[in-house]
C-alpha cells in the first residue's frame, strides 16, 4: 500500500481558490467536498473538450490529454489538506466564551476583556471554524508558561521546580571544566489504542465480516549518534515484527498483530548520553565550507522570499560562518515567543511562519534555525526524541549544525530562549554549541519514513517522538492513540 504521509511533500502547491477562501473562513467541510469533487474530475470531459458542452468533435478525435486527472503535485497537495481540515476542528476547540469561562477557572480575577487583549496582542491562537473564532485547545498552558502575571495569579498553582534548570547549570560547570558530561538513562514506553478506539474499530471490522481488527504500532527507539552509545533494548512487551537499523533516520521498534481483544505494545531500554561541552566562536573555521545538508527539503525546509530577506539581513557583512550561526540563533533565541503549537499536521511552512509571527515551539524553533543556516550556505540537521530529567520524560527538538573543522555542533532553542527569558545568559549561550545528558536521540531527519513505513495518515507524519499506531490501514491520532513513557533510572558517570 501507498505511504499517505508522502503526500505532505507537495503541500507548498497550494489549493484552488476556491477551497483556500473555505479554509480560511474555517468551512472545513464544505472545502473538503470541494476537493473531493476536484478528485474525482476527469479534466478530459470538463476542461476544453466538445463534451463538455455536448459536442461531438469534428475533424477528427482530440489528442489524448496529458493530463486527465490534473496534475500530481496538486492532487497530492488537496490530499493532505484534505486530512488536515478533518483535524484542525479538534485542535481549535474552544469558543471564546468557553475560552474565558476556562482561564477563569485557572486564574484569579480572570476577565473576558483581559482575554480580547491577549487576543489582539497575539498571545493567544485562533482559526475560524464555521465562519467563528475559535481557540487552540492548549491556549491557557500557552498563557500561564509565558505570562508571570498571569502564572502568579493562579488558583491552584504547581509547585515550584527549580531542579532540572539547577542540574543543568552544574552539567554545564561540569563539561566547561572536563569537556563533557555523561549519563546512563533507562526508559520504559509504549504505544496502543484508547479502550472506546478499539471497541469501535472491532464493531467494525465484526460488521464487515472479521473477528479482529490490523494493528500496526511503531515506537521511537535510541539511535546511533555523535552522542548516544551502549543501546540495549532490554525488555518488549511481546517480540517485534523489526528493529529499524540503528542508524535509521526515525529510529523504531515495530510490532504487527491481529487482536480481538486490546493491548498495548512497549518497549524497556538503556543507554548511554555523552554531552560534549564546544563553544562555535572558539575555534578558526576552514576557509573552505562543505555544502552537504545545505539544501530545500519540502514542505516546511524551504527558503522562502521572506527567510531569505531575513537570513541575509541578519548575516550581512558576516563572513565567519560561526558568527552567522551566532547571529541566527540570537535572532531564534531573543524573539521567538514559547507558544504550544497544534499539531504539525495541520500547520504549512513552520519557518516561515515562525519567522513572521515571531511564535513557536521546540520544533518549530529548530526547524527555523536549520532553514535559515541553510539559506546562508551553512549544513544544519534536525534531531529530535526525548528531553529526560529527574522529574520527568518529555518530548523534544533541537537542531544541529556543522563547520569545519570543528564539525557538528547543537543548538537547542528553545531551551536558549528559556534561559532568556529568565535572564540567564551563561545558559542560553551553553546551548548554542552544547547540550546536556538528559537526552534521547530517536531521529535525526525531519519528515523521514518508518521501517516498515506506515501507510495510514501519520498523527505527525514529520516527527516520531512518542510512537504511532495504525489500525486496519488507518493511523490513529488524537484521543484514539494512547503513548506512555516513564523514567526509570538516570545514573550519572564518573569520565
Amino acid at each position: 500500500m501507498k505511504d499517505q504521509n508522502k503526500a505532505f511533500r507537495s503541500l507548498n502547491a497550494g489549493l484552488p481558490d476556491d477551497v483556500e477562501r473555505l479554509k480560511a473562513a474555517g468551512y472545513y467541510q464544505e472545502a473538503i467536498e470541494r476537493i473531493d469533487e476536484y478528485l474525482a474530475e476527469d479534466w478530459t470531459d470538463t476542461q476544453n473538450s466538445p463534451r463538455s458542452q455536448g459536442l461531438d468533435p469534428v475533424g477528427g478525435p482530440l489528442p489524448q490529454n496529458p493530463t486527465p486527472q490534473g496534475v500530481e503535485a496538486l492532487r497530492e497537495a488537496m490530499l493532505a489538506q484534505r486530512e488536515m481540515m478533518r483535524r484542525l476542528p479538534a485542535e481549535y476547540c474552544y469558543t471564546e466564551a468557553e475560552a474565558v469561562a476556562r482561564m477563569q477557572g485557572l486564574v484569579k480575577d480572570f476577565t473576558a476583556e483581559e482575554f480580547r487583549q491577549l487576543v489582539k496582542h497575539g498571545r493567544v491562537d485562533w482559526r475560524f471554524v464555521e465562519g467563528e473564532k475559535h481557540y487552540l485547545d492548549r491556549f491557557a498552558e500557552t498563557l500561564l508558561a509565558t505570562h508571570a502575571d498571569l502564572a502568579a495569579r493562579q488558583l491552584d498553582p504547581p509547585a515550584p521546580n527549580t531542579a532540572a534548570r539547577e542540574f543543568r547549570r552544574r552539567q554545564h560547570e561540569q563539561m566547561e571544566q572536563t569537556g563533557n558530561a555523561s549519563a546512563r538513562i533507562t526508559l520504559r514506553a509504549s504505544v496502543g489504542m484508547s479502550d472506546e478506539a478499539f471497541a469501535e474499530a472491532l464493531a467494525k471490522a465484526k460488521a464487515e465480516g472479521r473477528s479482529s481488527v490490523h494493528v500496526r504500532a511503531w515506537l521511537p527507539i535510541p539511535a546511533a549518534c555523535l552522542s548516544q552509545s551502549e543501546i540495549e533494548l532490554l525488555d518488549l512487551t511481546e517480540p517485534p515484527a523489526r528493529i529499524a537499523d540503528e542508524n535509521a533516520p526515525q529510529r523504531t521498534v515495530y510490532w504487527e498483530a491481529d487482536l480481538a481483544e486490546n493491548r498495548r505494545f512497549g518497549v524497556q531500554y538503556r543507554y548511554r548520553e555523552t554531552a560534549a561541552y564546544a563553544d562555535p566562536l572558539d575555534f578558526t573555521p576552514d576557509a573552505e565550507q562543505p555544502t552537504f545538508d545545505t539544501g530545500e527539503e519540502a514542505p516546511h525546509i524551504v527558503f522562502t522570499p521572506y527567510l531569505k530577506a531575513l537570513a541575509h539581513q541578519l548575516t550581512d557583512g558576516i563572513t565567519d560562518p560561526a558568527e552567522k550561526a551566532k547571529r541566527i540563533y540570537d535572532y531564534v533565541t531573543l524573539n521567538v515567543r514559547y507558544h504550544y503549537q497544534p499539531a504539525y499536521f495541520v500547520q504549512e511552512c513552520l519557518p516561515d511562519r515562525c519567522a513572521r509571527d515571531r511564535r513557536g515551539d521546540c520544533g518549530i524553533m529548530a526547524l527555523t534555525f536549520i532553514t535559515l543556516c541553510r539559506i546562508v550556505g551553512i549544513p544544519a540537521q534536525w534531531q529530535s526524541g526525548l528531553s529526560v530529567s529527574l522529574t520527568g520524560v518529555g518530548c523534544h527538538d533541537w537542531a544541529m549544525f556543522y563547520i569545519a573543522p570543528k564539525g557538528w555542533m547543537y543548538a537547542d532553542c528553545s531551551f536558549g530562549a528559556s534561559m532568556a527569558r529568565l535572564g540567564d545568559e551563561t545558559m542560553r549561550r551553553h546551548y548554542f554549541g552544547s547540550l546536556d545528558t538528559g537526552r534521547m536521540v530517536a531521529n535525526r531527519a525531519f519528515e523521514a519514513p518508518f521501517d516498515p513505513p506506515m501507510t495510514g495518515f501519520r498523527s505527525d507524519p514529520y516527527d516520531n517522538q512518542s510512537g504511532e499506531c495504525e489500525v486496519d490501514g488507518v493511523g490513529l491520532y488524537g484521543d484514539a492513540l494512547d503513548t506512555r513513557k516513564e523514567l526509570v533510572d538516570y545514573e550519572l558517570l564518573e569520565e
